[in-house]
């Protein structure tokens, strides 16, 4: 059975919509992770005197809806922009996976990381 909308705000979550190269998706789910390194500091001996916690780049994963069949699959290296939600930012496309379903939205699957400024 296929998805239908009777109003005119699409399906989307508190960051959407998101833009690539120019083009507007509605995102269904993202997922950020805040990685991080531990590195130890230790004495002499090898005994630990504590540690140092170093940020790494902010990541994400995703699924966004195509406007349509014809809307082209973002090309890794393009950049989403986020505005107004929790994660703000320009995110670079790393990944991007074409999954197609029976009945349900066209959509992809993206992954990457958020650029420094």
């Amino acid at each position: 059975m296929a998805i239908t909308s009777d109003g005119t705000q699409a399906f989307g979550i508190q960051d959407s919509p998101v833009t690539i190269n120019s083009v507007t998706y509605v995102a269904e789910a993202l997922n950020f992770t805040y990685p991080a390194n531990r590195v130890d500091i230790n004495d002499s001996n090898g005994e630990p005197l504590g540690a140092t916690i170093v940020p790494g780049r902010v990541e994400f994963s995703g699924t966004v809806q195509l406007a349509s069949d014809a809307t082209a699959v973002p090309a890794i290296g393009q950049e989403m922009v986020l505005s107004g939600g929790r994660t703000t930012g320009t995110f670079l496309i790393t990944e991007a996976s074409d999954a197609q379903t029976q009945g349900d939205y066209a959509k992809v699957s993206l992954s990457g990381y958020k650029k420094t400024n």
